[in-house]
């Protein structure tokens, strides 16, 4: 049997955009021309570990693309597909491209006789509507999918037919759509194969590049503690678990080993949920890299909650940095999303011990988010160039499908539009407050990014130690072309 596992492509329609698809937390575009791929670009973990895990198994033969990395287009994403004549056809879809895709699969079912599967938040939160309104679709695997999307591949392969035993399947069973609800997931996570990293090729991933490329990017932990309203992969992806997986020090130092020796990683870059929450046993992988003298620098999503002694460690093993979330300065806001175990004095004190330690400081705000005020947003940007960290983010508040926020603006009548495709956090809001209209948000937003980069530049003008870091990472186009996109209020 023939599985193609693939990425949707970066082109969809008539948009002038560049979705960025699989791999992201939250759906967005990018306005950059087709074959500029110098931006960022996630790996994607579900795809790639799926990819493993099914080239397990000898009856099964696996061809895996991305096609948001390689710049294909509707067009050439069906083209690719006819080429290869695949027993089974399996993306990830997130939300803002998935009416794009489901135009894309009527003209694929129609020319290829392959059974379609689908995954991400977007059908999960809402796979009944899907599986009703969608017959190019055959199935959804819902929340973690990977063996999920095993189990279902064991049953093509073995002409089997008992799908109501597998959990998080959709599917149709005598024209009625039957929806086994995912659970939550408790597999060791070190029992995972490597993820995929020769058909969704190293170099074509670009996040958080400030030490060297290729910059590899890895997971250690699946999870998050905290119960942030907006978060789709935590909310809906691991059905609203507070399990926190962890692996073994160990394990994850011999991956990193690999990806040194066998990929010619010159960073590495730890996209955890959060990489910060067990200190004792972020000490420990501290000690294990020591122990190995590994040499390559590396980075991680974390949070503010690293004291010193950690933050020296982490140093020490050669962590040179580290993103964090901010979100707004104001403490109300924070307590309505879920967001309650940080404040400004906390923030300040870390991006200064950050400083001191020779970490990069990446700090994360989201613009619009409820009961948010302007001013509230005004006072964020301007709180934002007084932390002065090394780089920043500042996405839209969007509510994705299947989120306390999504079903909140839902209640409240907030939502503006049904539009998928402008459930884009980089460039539109489809909320519209009684006190904050959605065109109002997009423009704080805009101003957010022009004011921080204008006021960046003049500061490298004096001191110019981030330029001279990104030059020495090889991100040259990256950082140019970056800086001009946010000078005029886009990523």
């Amino acid at each position: 049997m023939k599985v193609l596992i693939a990425n949707p492509p970066a082109y969809m329609g008539d948009h002038k955009r560049h979705f960025i698809q699989a791999g992201s937390r939250w759906a967005f575009s990018m306005f950059v021309p087709k074959n500029s791929k110098e931006h960022y670009l996630p790996y994607p973990f579900g795809l790639g570990y799926s990819s493993a895990i099914l080239k397990e198994n000898k009856d099964c033969n696996v061809e895996g693309f991305d096609a948001c990395a390689l710049d294909l287009d509707s067009q050439e994403f069906v083209r690719k597909v006819e080429s290869q004549h695949p027993d089974v056809l399996f993306m990830d879809v997130p939300t803002i491209s998935f009416p794009l895709v489901m135009d894309m699969l009527k003209v694929l079912k129609d020319s290829v006789n392959c059974k379609i599967v689908l995954s991400g938040g977007h059908v999960t939160a809402l796979a009944d509507n899907v599986m009703n309104n969608y017959p190019q679709v055959d199935y959804c695997v819902l929340g973690e999918y990977e063996f999920t999307l095993k189990k279902l591949v064991d049953q093509f392969i073995n002409k089997e037919n008992d799908l109501k035993k597998i959990e998080g399947l959709a599917f149709r069973r005598s024209g009625k759509t039957i929806v086994n609800q995912p659970v939550p997931q408790t597999f060791n996570l070190d029992t995972l194969p490597y993820p995929d990293r020769d058909d969704f090729p190293v170099d074509h991933y670009h996040d958080f590049e400030i030490a060297g490329r290729p910059c590899v990017q890895m997971l250690t932990t699946r999870g998050c503690p905290y119960d942030c309203s907006f978060c789709m992969t935590i909310r809906v992806l691991y059905c609203d678990s507070h399990n926190y997986r962890k692996r073994e020090p160990d394990k994850i130092v011999d991956e990193m080993e690999q990806v040194r020796d066998k990929y010619g990683a010159k960073q590495i870059y730890f996209d955890d949920d959060t990489f910060a929450v067990d200190r004792k046993r972020l000490n420990r992988i501290c000690e294990e890299i020591i122990s190995r003298k590994f040499d390559v620098p590396w980075t991680a999503m974390g949070d503010i909650t690293l004291d010193d002694e950690t933050l020296n460690n982490v140093s020490r093993a050669g962590c040179v940095g580290i993103k964090f979330g901010v979100e707004t300065v104001n403490p109300a806001v924070l307590k309505g999303i879920g967001k309650t175990f940080i404040n400004q004095e906390k923030i300040k004190n870390f991006v200064k011990s950050c400083r001191n330690f020779g970490i990069w400081s990446h700090a994360t705000y989201i613009v619009g988010l409820p009961e948010e005020r302007r001013d509230d947003i005004e006072k964020t940007i301007e709180s934002a160039k007084e932390l002065d960290t090394d780089s920043v983010q500042f996405a839209i508040a969007t509510p994705f499908p299947g989120t306390p926020f999504y079903e909140k603006a839902k209640a409240q009548g907030w939502l503006v539009t049904n539009d998928w495709t402008r459930y884009d956090g980089a460039n539109y809001s489809v909320v519209s407050y009684p006190w904050l209209s959605n065109t109002e948000i997009e423009e704080l937003h805009k101003k957010a990014l022009k004011k921080w980069y204008k006021n960046t530049i003049r500061k490298e003008l004096l001191h110019w130690n981030r330029t001279r870091l990104l030059i020495k990472a090889g991100s040259v186009r990256y950082a140019t072309r970056k800086v001009l996109s946010h000078l005029n209020g886009r990523l």
